[in-house]
């Protein structure tokens, strides 16, 4: 409503926010209903938009006519038209346009009214022009043929499968999108929400930013507000700061919310969630934090030289590996007579020992030899890798096996190699779960013949184990997953590292590694700047 109260000024006023997309459903009822019921209002409408490229009011400034018409054909994806030939129409035809825009349009039906529009006009279609654009983006996975590009048009729909991405409008307005989240472009001040949650910021000249939704739709009156679909297909609305109005599909009125409240939109109606945010489950991400280098701390074990400060051969030469496997090898003399550093090819050869993490057998003689994790920076949330080169590999006695393990000692580990079955010269490629000293989750694939060189790798990436094992000789690989050890989740203090083991048989073999590395991506990415609906900030 006007605040000078004169009709003449409120159809104004009505007109100038028509114009600039910012009309509310109540607003535009009351604009047609003035245009259906007066001539003259009907004439000076178009004459307002024939000759709004020329006039400048000191509360309208800079709003052309071409913007007008720009306006008109964005909704349908049409993009930037100048309004050439509205200028030369003369008045009559002007009032005959509005008046087919009522009739064919209807309250609610505006973008099939200015299409006829167009068309009765003869616009040819023009260059579509942008009204919005992708300005960042973090682990973005996307779906479908529409995808972020130059042809960011109204009636264009972005599927975010996963990560974030920001989009600013031709307003000025900015959205993020947190995947699994589906957005359709309608205008330069307006998008539909199909699924998943968004956060919108809209600074003052962005002033009536519009977010539809299945639920209905909310209005921004200069603020920050967060908007999801839950599971239910309703909207939640939640206000960060600032206000907005949110409306259900078939709105008597919008409701108009406050800085940390939050609303329900079915459709039907809009239900304030008096206790605050608590009915809003969606996590909404305010902010992209950008993504910090992860740096890799590596140790490279080529066995061309002793190292100091490490385990001993049984010669006293320091063969590399800083740490045993906590719960193992604590009869081992010193000098482990188990081990042989060869320099000259760059060798370490191990003679393995009886023992079985399994049934936690003879541990205190088992061979387990690696690195504590901590040492190059492990703090608990941090994916690594390690892996070794065993060329030649030799038949153990069944069921010897040899490999990789991580874990924080004899009882709680993962590991994976190679593991020998009755056929003979045989191996099967597995990984196990060992909790509380029981192997458990054990998965073994394919055929591996003695002789062959081998390269094993057990990795921990985004937080989920696997062991790759590469058969240098036959130029072929496995990949093997199990169901994830949750029970070293929140082990901060892991050892990695390699074994051999005769299991049921004292018939020991001799293991030949060429090269050992262990990895840690010491800074991963930063989380974003989320706020939870119970912790509202």
């Amino acid at each position: 409503m006007s605040e000078r109260g004169r009709p003449a000024d409120e159809l104004l006023d009505l007109i100038d926010l028509y114009l600039s997309d910012m009309l509310s459903d109540e607003s535009f009822g009351r604009l047609e209903d003035l245009l259906r019921a007066s001539p003259e209002a009907r004439t000076r409408f178009a004459l307002y938009v024939n000759h709004h490229r020329e006039i400048e009011f000191a509360v309208r400034a800079s709003r052309a006519a071409d913007s007008a018409l720009d306006r008109l054909a964005r909704a349908e994806g049409r993009g930037r038209v100048v309004g050439r030939r509205l200028r030369r129409l003369p008045a009559w035809a002007a009032v005959v346009l509005v008046a087919l825009a009522l009739s064919v349009g209807g309250v609610g039906r505006w973008p099939l009214a200015r299409a006829a529009v167009g068309r009765w006009l003869g616009f040819a279609a023009p260059p579509a022009a942008n009204v919005a654009w992708l300005v960042n983006a973090q682990d973005c996975e996307w779906s479908g043929p529409e995808q972020p590009g130059r042809d960011m048009w109204a009636g264009k729909t972005l599927r975010l499968e996963r990560g974030l991405a920001e989009l600013e409008f031709d307003r000025g307005a900015r959205v993020i999108l947190k995947g699994p989240a589906g957005l359709e472009l309608v205008s330069g001040s307006s998008a539909r929400l199909l699924k998943g949650s968004l956060t919108a910021r809209v600074p003052t000249q962005a002033r009536g930013f519009t977010v539809l939704s299945p639920g209905g739709k909310v209005v921004d009156l200069g603020t920050e507000f967060g908007l999801a679909i839950d599971d239910q297909g309703a909207t939640v609305v939640r206000v960060f700061n600032g206000e907005v109005v949110a409306y259900p599909l078939r709105p008597d009125h919008g409701v108009t919310l406050h800085r940390d409240q939050a609303a329900r939109l079915d459709g039907r109606t809009v239900a304030l969630d008096p206790a605050g945010p608590s009915w809003d489950r969606a996590q909404y991400v305010r902010s992209i934090q950008p993504a910090a280098k992860a740096h890799a701390r590596s140790i490279t074990l080529d066995f061309s030289h002793p190292t100091p400060a490490s385990l001993k051969d049984a010669q006293g030469l320091g063969v590399g590996f800083t740490h045993r496997l906590p719960g193992t090898g604590g009869l081992l003399p010193a000098s482990d007579p188990n081990l042989f550093l060869r320099t000259a090819p760059g060798t370490l050869e191990l003679s393995t020992t009886r023992s079985d993490l399994n049934t936690q057998d003879r541990m205190a003689t088992g061979e387990y030899l690696g690195f504590r994790l901590a040492d190059l920076g492990f703090t608990g949330g941090e994916d690594f890798e390690i892996s070794a080169t065993i060329p030649k590999i030799p038949g153990f006695e069944v069921v010897g096996q040899f490999g990789l393990y991580v874990g924080p000692r004899s009882d709680q580990n993962i590991r994976g190699g190679l593991i020998r079955r009755p056929q003979p010269d045989l191996y099967r490629v597995f990984l196990v779960n060992n909790k509380d000293g029981a192997d458990q989750d054990i998965h073994e694939v394919g055929l591996t013949t003695t002789g062959d060189d081998l390269r094993l790798s057990l990795r921990r990436l985004a937080g989920r184990y696997s062991l790759v094992v590469e058969n240098l000789t036959r130029k072929s690989s496995s990949t093997l997953a199990i169901a994830h050890p949750a029970f070293l989740d929140h082990e901060r203090d892991l050892h990695a590292g390699l074994f051999g083991a005769n299991t049921q048989s004292e018939l020991s073999r001799t293991l030949t590694i060429r090269e050992a590395r262990v990895t840690i991506w010491t800074t991963q990415p930063d989380s974003p700047t989320i706020t939870r609906s119970e912790n509202p900030s």
